[in-house]
C-alpha cells in the first residue's frame, strides 16, 4: 500500500474542501512554477516533407478576409494564393528553409520558435517569392492554439514525503496548516468518488419526511511520478499538427476516438515533467488534459472516497481550535483518522507526535 500525502494552506475554504472531500485541479496560472503545465513548441523535424505543415501554418496565419479589402492586403493575398498552387516555388521554398533549418541543427539540439522566424524571413528573401508571410500573426496563432491546449488543462498534487520544512511552508501556511494521509490500495491511481443527481419527484418532495436515493460509484484514474530535469520540456510542432488542425474536433475535445488519446498521453507525460529546483517535494500528480475551451474553478473540483484518507499530520503553528474543528468534522461523518503533531528538531527536521481529541 502506498502513501500519498497532501499539504494544505488553514482557512475556512479547507473545512468546506474536507467536508465535501474535494480535490481541487489547478491551472497553470494558479501554480507556484511558471513553467509548469506549459511547454516550448519544438521545430525539429526527421523528414523534410513534414516542413509543408509549417508552410501551411504560415500560410493560414497570414491569409486575411477582412470585411473592407485594401489595396495592400488584396495584392498579398492573391501573390500568396498564387504562391501555395504553384508547386515548383512551393517545393523550392520547402528545400531552401529545410536546408537552413539543418546547418541549425548542426550545432544545437532543437530548433526553435525564433529560429524558425529567422530562417523563415531570410528565405523570402532569398527566394524572392513576392510577399512576406505575416510572422507577428504566425507567433499569434501559435501562441493561441498552444495556449488552448497547454494552459486549459489542470492539476492536483501530491508528495511522496509528509516532512518537508519548505512544503509545510510554502503549502500548509507557514506551518499553520495540514498534511493530509492517503492510503492508495492500487498501486499508481487515485480513487474519485462521483456522485449521481438526485431524481426530481415532486410528490416526495411535498412530503414532510421523504427518502431519496442517490447513486454512488467509485473509480480508480492514473498518477504521474513527477520527473526532474535540467531543461524545460517541449512538444514538437510536427507530431502535434493533427491537434492543431482538429482543435474544435467533438472526437479530439472528447478523447472519444483512439486517435486522440495519443495526444493526451503525450501531454500527461510532458506535465509530469520539472524542472531540478523542485525535486524536492517528490511530486505526484493527477493530469486532467483538457482540449475544450477553459472550465471555471467550479467544473475542475473532483472528490475522494473517505475510505483512502488515513490521517491528519498538523503543523507546529496549527491552532488548537482548528485540529479540534477538524477532529469534529470527521467524527461527525463516522471517519476515524490517525492524527499527529508536527514537532520542529533543529534545521529542517520534524518529528510527529500522536495528537488526541480532547473535550477541554
Amino acid at each position: 500500500m502506498k502513501k500519498l500525502y497532501r499539504y494544505r494552506p488553514l482557512s475556512e475554504f479547507l473545512f468546506k474542501e474536507l467536508y465535501y472531500q474535494e480535490l481541487y485541479f489547478a491551472s497553470y496560472k494558479e501554480l507556484n512554477d511558471p513553467f509548469d503545465l506549459s511547454a516550448k513548441i519544438e521545430f525539429s523535424f526527421e523528414d523534410e516533407s513534414e516542413v509543408e505543415y509549417l508552410i501551411y501554418f504560415l500560410y493560414k496565419s497570414t491569409i486575411s478576409w477582412p470585411e473592407k479589402y485594401s489595396d495592400k492586403v488584396k495584392e498579398r493575398n492573391s501573390k500568396l494564393l498564387a504562391f501555395m498552387n504553384n508547386e515548383n516555388k512551393k517545393q523550392s521554398f520547402r528545400e531552401s528553409l529545410v536546408r537552413k533549418f539543418r546547418v541549425i541543427k548542426e550545432h544545437n539540439d532543437h530548433l526553435w520558435l525564433t529560429d524558425v522566424c529567422h530562417v523563415v524571413s531570410n528565405t523570402v528573401n532569398d527566394e524572392n517569392i513576392g510577399f512576406d508571410f505575416d510572422l507577428s500573426s504566425f507567433i499569434g496563432e501559435l501562441n493561441r492554439i498552444t495556449d488552448k491546449f497547454l494552459a486549459n488543462s489542470s492539476v492536483t498534487c501530491f508528495s511522496e514525503t509528509n516532512d518537508d520544512f519548505l512544503m509545510w511552508a510554502h503549502y500548509a501556511s507557514k506551518h499553520s496548516g495540514i498534511c493530509m494521509e492517503f492510503s492508495l490500495d492500487n498501486d499508481g491511481l487515485f480513487p474519485y468518488l462521483e456522485r449521481g443527481r438526485r431524481k426530481l419527484n415532486d410528490e416526495n418532495y411535498k412530503q414532510r419526511i421523504s427518502k431519496w436515493d442517490t447513486e454512488e460509484y467509485i473509480h480508480w484514474d492514473g498518477l504521474q511520478k513527477v520527473r526532474y530535469v535540467d531543461k524545460q520540456p517541449f512538444i514538437n510542432f510536427y507530431n502535434f499538427s493533427p491537434v492543431f488542425e482538429n482543435e474544435s474536433d467533438c472526437d479530439l475535445i472528447g478523447l472519444s476516438k483512439p486517435w486522440t488519446h495519443r495526444f493526451a498521453h503525450q501531454l500527461q507525460s510532458v506535465f509530469s515533467i520539472k524542472t531540478k529546483p523542485w525535486a524536492y517535494e517528490k511530486e505526484w500528480r493527477a493530469i486532467e488534459i483538457n482540449f475544450d475551451n477553459p472550465k471555471e474553478p467550479e467544473a475542475r473540483i473532483r472528490h475522494f472516497p473517505l475510505e483512502c484518507l488515513s490521517g491528519i499530520y498538523f503543523g507546529s503553528r496549527t491552532p488548537e481550535s482548528a485540529k479540534n474543528r477538524i477532529f469534529k468534522l470527521f467524527n461527525s461523518m463516522g471517519k476515524s483518522l490517525s492524527y499527529f503533531d508536527a514537532d520542529p528538531t533543529s534545521g529542517r527536521d520534524l518529528e510527529f507526535s500522536t495528537w488526541e481529541y480532547s473535550e477541554d
